[in-house]
């Protein structure tokens, strides 16, 4: 099974990118941040077309979380106890077929430390560590996959001077979102890439759309897809597919997906 996450910044700006996407990617499940459109206007029929059933969790104009699923999807839930940002559609969380539950999570971005959202955003991600605890030892398999708008590490930016002190590389989000990896998930992507192989291709996820960022790969690694060990048993392969950051008018952020044994 193939599960990619996309932060594909307005569902409607770039309808056709996601269409194309799933004709030639062929994932399975994907979860989709930044939808940017009311839970009512979202385009069921058309994706029934391309094969695949819909989750969401809307927004108007801001936000907003799917699930995508050539499989059923059953007992949904929108949103977390404890969210201290519950008026956001920011999660969603969903079984696939019966076999593997996946959360889809849209993180704050925090804008500066200065700003009074950063601390809503280390709020917002200790309460979701708090949530995601009880999924670890679950007897389904579980993944969270998403924007989490944080680079845990300093090999997760092209160039780690230009973000020291700024989000999303400050020490306190990397602390939270740490402590989700050290109470038992696995970073699906760093499973093949690991933090020491110095061989690694470059594993960015997002890039500004200024200076040519991408053409220069100065990018961040903060769409991510975490693991329970359930899950982390299962896994077969992962990656970051750059090809729809090449296409006109991309998102700023690509797809990342990693395939399990089910």
């Amino acid at each position: 099974m193939k599960i990619a996450t996309w932060n594909i910044n307005s569902l409607r700006s770039r309808f056709e990118h996601l269409v194309q996407w799933l004709k030639t990617f062929q994932p399975d499940v994907v979860l989709l941040q930044e939808i940017k459109l009311m839970t009512e206007l979202f385009p069921h029929d058309l994706l029934l077309d391309e094969g695949y059933q819909a989750a969401v969790f809307g927004q108007k104009t801001y936000n907003g979380v799917a699930i995508l699923s050539k499989y059923r999807i059953e007992d949904v839930t929108y949103g977390f106890e404890g969210n201290p940002l519950p008026e956001e559609a920011r999660y969603i969380e969903g079984l696939i077929d019966g076999i593997i539950r996946v959360g889809c999570v849209y993180v704050p971005n925090g804008q500066n430390i200065q700003s009074p959202k950063y601390p809503l955003k280390l709020d917002f991600m200790e309460n979701l560590g708090g949530y995601l605890h009880s999924h670890i030892h679950n007897d389904t398999p579980f993944l969270i996959g998403g924007d989490f708008n944080i680079a845990p590490y300093d090999e997760d930016a092209s160039r780690p001077e230009r973000w020291k002190g700024d989000v999303p590389f400050t020490q306190a989000e990397r602390v939270h979102y740490n402590k989700l990896m050290h109470s038992g998930f696995h970073d699906a992507v760093r499973i093949k890439h690991p933090y020491n192989d110095h061989n690694n291709p470059s594993l960015m996820s997002w890039w500004d759309y200024r200076g040519g960022s991408f053409e220069k790969d100065d990018g961040l690694r903060i769409d991510h897809i975490l693991l329970c060990p359930k899950a982390t048993d299962l896994w077969k392969d992962a990656g970051t597919d750059r090809t729809p950051r090449t296409w006109e008018k991309p998102s700023d952020h690509t797809p990342v997906w990693c395939e399990l044994d089910i």
